[in-house]
């Protein structure tokens, strides 16, 4: 063998064996650990109506009009460092930002005043009116992108061809208004919206020159509960919108004084596909103060409309229980529902010079605490369960019937930030 070929293959072999030693002995640089960090918490909600505005959150917020069809903004309305606000005649609608979780509303204007709870925009939703021919919709877009909304009305024998309902256009910043009552003379109806493009807050409400009412926008599920009614409601009805093709069966029961029981007016009760029932229940209730739990086979969205001998009829809408609530009322009676299976204790606070009152609310049950009456003040519920809440207040003009929100976040786990090697 070629001895220059064996001087030649043992250096290579050495210049590998080195290359290899030498990569070993190399350390991997070391990766940073992720920091933990704390999401940030914003809230942005419209309220579509003009009136006193009644608002509450922890951390600082703020309120700026909308602007107008010219695209000019309206400023600032008032800041806040956190905490309760009222703020007179506000022109709405005017949009809230906060840096926590807020519950805000309005007091409409006029001689037969509505509360019309704010609510963020969204890309969809249902709205469900008893009675089309007294109503508008209206649709805010307060975005800085156009937004395209398709409607579907859902009624009593199924799906209402409606000519314009469909690709309506709103503008950034512009509110419009379209009389639902060409759009679906008869009710019940429940009207669908899907936003294509963008997104935007909506409600109905009564034309000019009937009483104020708000209707505001809900979200279907397969449990939904609403509290709320007040004790002595002479009118209780639950409207229904099933907005698929298959039936859907409802169980509706309410959360009364000492327990938890079915309604016999909607005993048996199934919504037909794409339609909308409304069952008036009569004295089922017993006078007592009640939260309303409608269970379907199906996702479904669901309200209860409370009536007095004066006043607007109130629209209520489903809400997640919660253990911590408030909102910004006029005091009067504070209601507690418990959809649970153990007991709750409650501490509710209305005033800065009275003490916290404590509350027990057995499972499945409603209970009343009345408040000292003092217009303007937050009402605060810290429980050591989920509840749901809210206040009423009765005068000349009838009853009004404010709902608690939550204010303070559920558990969740932080999220995390790892710093990349790629970036520069």
């Amino acid at each position: 063998m070629n001895p220059k070929r064996i001087l030649i293959s043992l250096a290579a072999f050495l210049l590998i064996a080195g290359v290899t030693v030498g990569l070993s002995l190399l350390t991997p640089a070391r990766k940073l650990a992720s920091a933990a960090v704390d999401l940030p918490r914003i809230t942005r909600l419209t309220c579509l109506q003009s009136g006193d505005a009644y608002i509450f959150a922890p951390g600082a917020y703020n309120a700026s009009a909308a602007k107008d069809a010219s695209g000019n903004s309206g400023g600032f309305l008032f800041t806040s460092d956190g905490g309760a606000t009222f703020a007179s005649e506000i022109g709405g609608p005017f949009t809230l930002r906060a840096d926590s979780l807020a519950v805000a509303g309005v007091y409409a204007a006029g001689p037969v005043r509505t509360f019309a709870p704010c609510a963020p925009a969204s890309a969809a939703g249902t709205i469900l009116v008893t009675d089309p021919g007294d109503a508008e919709l209206i649709i805010t877009n307060s975005d800085a992108n156009e937004a395209i909304v398709d409607l579907t009305l859902l009624g009593p024998d199924g799906e209402i061809p409606a000519v314009g309902a469909r690709g309506i256009a709103v503008a950034p910043g512009v509110t419009r208004r379209i009389a639902l009552s060409v759009l679906a003379p008869e009710g019940p109806v429940g009207v669908s919206f899907s936003a294509s493009q963008g997104r935007v807050a909506m409600a109905a409400v009564n034309v000019e020159g009937r009483a104020a009412r708000f209707i505001g926008t809900t979200r279907p599920g397969t449990d939904l509960l609403i509290g709320g009614v007040p004790p002595g409601a002479p009118g209780v009805q639950v409207i229904i919108t099933n907005p698929f093709e298959e039936r859907a069966d409802i169980t509706v029961s309410a959360l009364g004084a000492t327990s938890t029981y079915e309604l016999s007016p909607t005993a048996d009760l199934s919504v037909e596909p794409m339609s909308t029932v409304a069952v008036d229940l009569g004295d089922a209730l017993g006078g007592e103060a009640s939260a309303i739990r409608v269970q379907a086979t199906q996702e479904i969205s669901a309200g209860v409309v409370v009536s007095g001998a004066t006043g607007s009829p109130a629209t209520l809408l489903p809400s997640e229980p919660a253990a911590h609530l408030a909102a910004t009322t006029q005091g009067g009676a504070v209601q507690l529902s418990n959809p649970g299976s153990t007991p709750i204790v409650a501490s509710i606070e209305a005033s800065e010079t009275a003490p916290a009152v404590e509350v027990r609310i057995n499972p499945g049950t409603t209970v009343v605490h009345a408040v000292p009456v003092m217009p303007t003040r937050p009402v605060t519920v810290d429980a050591d369960g989920p509840v749901v809440a809210s206040t009423a207040t009765t005068d000349a003009t009838g009853t009004i019937i404010i709902p608690l929100g939550q204010i303070v976040d559920d558990p969740r786990e932080p999220g995390s930030t790892e710093l990349s090697p790629h970036l520069r």
